[in-house]
């Protein structure tokens, strides 16, 4: 008797692991039919299986090297007048075993010559980022303005330029925006929330965020 237990109980684990792939292969399915249908509606490009030239490009940035299993898709890609912008999921995962987590996040990324920008890295602070910043671990903080510094932790290689460019209107762009993650490189920028998949009924307002930062971008060089 306790054999069959064991056997129905094995069965039923199994069947209810089954049930949970195939729901999780058909929701991602139906996301990528309506970011698909997003990218018709606003005449943009759609490519399923990732996009490697862009890809390649973004290789630079510290989220693209990250852990393994790596992999971008449902990516959304368009040029206006001013930029190059996309939009796509990312994945990757750190650990293995019982230590292993996967993270998954929507990008947006823009690209335009015209975005004269340091290279930077732009991520929430969290208590052992204080921990650490006391340790003398690099985290540019302006003491003009402690709600960005409490926010955000701030990195890059040539400090005197990032603090040149950041001036107190983007700082106040910055700070009101809690929660992101961001990298930039000249003429180049990401902006996501780590490990946060956006719902496609959010992309729009998300693309437009992303958006939000380019303009910003621009006063901020239109002050030089």
């Amino acid at each position: 008797m306790e054999v069959v237990i064991v056997i129905v109980a094995v069965a039923a684990i199994g069947i209810i692991v089954v049930a949970v792939i195939l729901w999780a292969m058909h929701l991602e399915k139906r996301r990528s039919a309506d970011m698909r249908a997003m990218a018709e509606a606003l005449g943009l490009e759609f490519f399923h299986a990732g996009h490697a030239p862009l890809l390649s490009r973004l290789k630079r940035f510290q989220l693209f090297n990250h852990g393994h299993g790596c992999t971008m898709k449902n990516v959304i890609l368009g040029e206006t007048e001013v930029a190059t912008i996309a939009i796509f999921d990312y994945q990757y995962t750190t650990g293995s075993g019982k230590n292993q987590t996967t993270y998954n996040q929507t990008v947006v990324a823009m690209e335009s010559d015209s975005l004269k920008l340091p290279s930077f890295t732009l991520r929430p602070e969290h208590l052992f980022d204080r921990v650490g910043s006391a340790l003398g671990f690099q985290d540019i903080d302006f003491a003009d303005h402690p709600q960005f510094s409490k926010l955000f932790v701030l990195k890059g290689p040539d400090e005197s330029a990032i603090r040149e460019f950041f001036d107190v209107p983007l700082l106040n762009f910055f700070a009101a925006r809690p929660g992101i993650c961001f990298e930039c490189a000249p003429g180049l920028f990401i902006y996501f929330r780590a490990g946060k998949k956006q719902k496609v009924d959010d992309l729009r307002k998300y693309l437009e965020d992303g958006y939000s930062v380019y303009q910003a971008f621009a006063e901020r060089l239109s002050r030089e």
